[in-house]
C-alpha cells in the first residue's frame, strides 16, 4: 500500500516536471520572438537609411568658390563656419540686398524648390535659374529638367550630385548654347545648417 507521503512526493515530482517544462516553453518563446524583434528592428534600420540616401536635393546652400580636390568638404566646413550662410542670407542675396562688407562668397547661393531653381549669383541670360522639374534620386544621384526664365520655350538636362555624408553637391547643367555650340557647367555649393540666430 503507498503512504500518503509517497503520493505527495510524486505529485510534488510531477508539478516540477510541468514548472520546468512550462518555463522552457516560455524561454523557447521569449528566445524566437526576440530573435524577431530584432530582425524587425534590423529591417527598419534598413529602410530608414536607404530612404535618408535617396532624400530629395531640396534646399538653400552656398556657393563654393574652390576647386574641387581632396580637401573639397574640409573647405567647405571651413567656409560655412566663416560665413555662416542661412536661409535668411540666401533670400537677402535673392533680392540682390548684400549686407555691407560682405564677402562675394557670401553673396551666392542655390535656393532649390520642387519647382524652382534660382542662382542669386545668376546675370541676365543666364541659363540656371527658371522652373524646375527634379527626378529621381538614386546613389546621391538626381535628374532635372530646367526651364530657364530668360530663355522661353528652351529645356535643359541637369543632374544633382549630393552623396550622403558629403559637404559638396555639384550641380551641372547639360547643353548650355555657347557660340554655336553647347556646352556643359558644374557649378559647386557647400551644405549647411540654419544657424540659431541668423545674421
Amino acid at each position: 500500500m503507498v503512504s500518503s507521503k509517497s503520493k505527495l512526493a510524486d505529485i510534488r515530482g510531477k508539478a516540477e516536471d510541468v514548472q520546468w517544462a512550462t518555463v522552457s516553453a516560455i524561454m523557447t518563446l521569449l528566445g524566437k520572438m526576440s530573435r524577431c524583434l530584432f530582425a524587425a528592428v534590423f529591417v527598419m534600420a534598413a529602410v530608414f537609411y536607404a530612404d535618408a540616401a535617396e532624400l530629395s536635393p531640396v534646399g538653400t546652400y552656398l556657393w563654393f568658390p574652390g576647386r574641387i580636390g581632396a580637401n573639397a568638404d574640409q573647405e567647405c566646413r571651413e567656409l560655412v563656419a566663416r560665413v555662416r550662410p542661412s536661409g535668411e542670407k540666401a533670400e537677402m542675396s535673392f533680392w540682390g540686398a548684400v549686407p555691407d562688407g560682405a564677402q562675394f562668397e557670401e553673396s551666392f547661393y542655390l535656393i532649390l524648390t520642387e519647382s524652382r531653381m534660382e542662382a542669386t549669383y545668376a546675370a541676365e541670360g543666364d541659363y540656371s535659374s527658371g522652373a524646375v522639374e527634379i527626378g529621381e534620386t538614386k546613389a546621391g544621384k538626381t535628374s532635372f529638367k530646367l526651364m530657364p526664365d530668360d530663355h522661353p520655350g528652351l529645356t535643359i538636362q541637369g543632374e544633382i550630385v549630393a552623396k550622403p555624408g558629403k559637404e559638396i553637391i555639384a550641380v551641372t547643367i547639360r547643353g548650355i548654347p555657347v557660340d554655336g555650340g553647347k556646352v556643359d557647367r558644374t557649378t559647386y555649393f557647400c551644405r549647411f545648417e540654419e544657424p540659431e540666430s541668423a545674421i
